[in-house]
This record gives structure tokens, sequence and C-alpha cells, in this order.
């Protein structure tokens, strides 16, 4: 004791007087964040194979939509080549074009939605132009598709499970039904401009190969013309209903819902019965004739995919 104070032995300044003690500190603190960037490391690259195996996964277009517009691309050209017989390159053509259209439908429904505030249509793999995932393969994809080659109108294919409620307004609703048809007709116009202004007046001054080439056009524009009228009436389960649903009253909405999952059931009936099918196929006619399609473009490339009549 010196002047009545208590000497007693403090363990941090006795660490502190250590000579290494600088040096242990700053390796551990080093071998901490050693540790600590693995840990990151790790949970990144499982986060990244984790994200890799999720079904459905929004990024990249689907390899079956490429392998159509390939499918498409090639079948015109031996159209327009005269390679093989017509008959069979014109069915591949319309085929592989309309499931193309499809795919486009569908996904300007799906994109819509996700831009209007359904952030679940990428979980569900719609923005892929996957035409498996838009709706059951039978109802939605083979139906349709027997319905074209039957009577040469294409029912309404394909659906996409929207979740209503996450949209931002009745609006933006409204908008994602009229998407699809919008495509429909984008197409159509495209189509038939490309007829009218390059193609010849009538079919019949061309020699093959190049009359079944502009066939085939002026057929699938025609089809895009049907499907752009067809999805645009107010049928429950139509389009052309969901872009008026937002709008009406509630207890109109309820008993379209009743009758929603029997619409396109209903519009399959209704173009069975053959007067109102050809007076449909008729009207058609007179739109894409008016626009200029050649003179018996849409009898020819009809005849030519329906090779079986």
């Amino acid at each position: 004791m010196t002047n009545g104070e208590r000497d007693y032995d403090d363990p941090l300044q006795r660490l502190a007087a250590e000579e290494d003690w600088d040096r242990r500190a700053r390796a551990v603190e080093q071998d901490v964040a050693r540790q600590r960037r693995k840990a990151a490391v790790r949970g990144a690259a499982t986060f990244r194979r984790r994200s890799v195996r999720v079904p459905g996964n929004p990024r990249g277009i689907s390899w079956i939509f490429v392998a159509l517009l390939a499918l498409t691309g090639g079948s015109a050209y031996t159209l327009w080549a005269g390679l093989g017989p017509a008959q069979l390159s014109m069915f591949v053509f319309i085929l592989a074009a309309w499931l193309v259209s499809l795919s486009l439908h569908e996904f300007s429904h799906a994109l819509t939605a996700h831009r209007g505030g359904d952030d679940t249509v990428a979980e569900k793999g719609y923005l892929r132009l996957n035409p498996l995932k838009y709706g059951h393969p039978v109802l939605t994809i083979i139906l349709p598709l027997i319905f074209l080659m039957a009577g040469g109108l294409p029912l309404p294919g394909g659906a996409v499970l929207i979740e209503s409620h996450r949209l931002r307004s009745r609006w933006r609703d409204s908008m994602v039904s009229a998407a699809g048809p919008l495509i429909n007709i984008v197409l159509a116009a495209g189509l038939l401009t490309a007829v009218a202004t390059l193609g010849p007046d009538a079919i019949w001054t061309l020699a093959e190969p190049h009359a079944a080439f502009w066939a085939g056009l002026s057929f699938l524009a025609y089809l895009q013309v049907a499907a752009a009228v067809l999805n645009l009436l107010p049928i429950p389960g139509i389009d052309g209903y969901g872009i008026i649903e937002p709008f009406l009253p509630d207890s109109v909405r309820a008993t379209g819902r009743k009758i929603m999952p029997f619409g396109v059931l209903l519009f399959f009936l209704v173009l069975s019965i053959p007067f109102l099918r050809n007076g449909f196929s008729d009207l058609l006619q007179s739109m894409v004739d008016a626009a200029g399609v050649p003179v018996n473009g849409v009898a020819y490339g009809d005849l030519l995919f329906e090779f079986w009549r």
C-alpha cells in the first residue's frame, strides 16, 4: 500500500501489455471475416442452384416456341420453293403458325396481367411462350385444332389463370382480356397487308409453287381474322366477355361466373350448326376480300390444308 491506496492486478492491463496481443487480435478478426465470406458464398451458390430448379422458371423463351417458329419458317420456305408435297407443307405451316399465334395470344394476357400487378404469372411459367403451359392440352389445344381441321374455323384455345384480385384496377382487368384478341388483330393486319400489297390479284394468275405460298398466307390471315372476331364475342368464358365483365353489376357477374365453365362448349355447339358456321364463314370471307386478299386465296389455302377431304 502506498498513500492509503490498495494495489491490485487488472487482467485487461496484463493482456494489453503482452507483445503479441495486437497480432493475435487481428488474426482472430481476419478468421471471423473469412468464415463470414465463406458462409455468404455458400448461401449464394445454394440460392442459385435452387433458383434453377424452380418449376416454371420464368426466365428464357421455351424451346417449344422456338421449334414452332422454326417449323413455321421452314414450312413457309418449302411452300415457296415447292419442295415436297404442297399439301403436307401447307398442313404443317398452318398448324405451326396457329400454335405460334396461340402462344403469343396467351402470352399477351399473362404479360399484361404481370404489368398490372399479378406477379404470380411468372411463377406459373406463362411468360415463357410455352403452349403446353396455356391450359389443358386436350381441351384448350387439341380440341381447337381438331375443330380447325374439321371446319376451317378456330375455336378460342388456350387459357391462363389470372388472379384478378391482384390487379390494380378494373381497367387493368379489362385490358388483360383485351390483350389476347389484340395480338390476333395485329397478326391479321400484318398478313392482310402483306398479301394485299405483295401478293397477286388472283391465285390462278400464278403458277405453282408460288400460288400455294400466297394461298397459305391468305388462309392464315383469314384464321387470324376469325380468331379476333370469335374472341371478341361477349360470351362468358371468352375474352370479349372478360373485357366488359369488370364494369358489369355484381348480379350479372355472378350469373356470368355460373355460365363461364360451359362458355367454350356452348360456343362449340353453336358453331357446329351448319348454317350458322357457313354464315359466319361467309362474313369472314367478305371481310378478308374487302382487305384485298387474292381472289380464291383463302379457298385454295383451305383446300390444300384439308388434304384428307
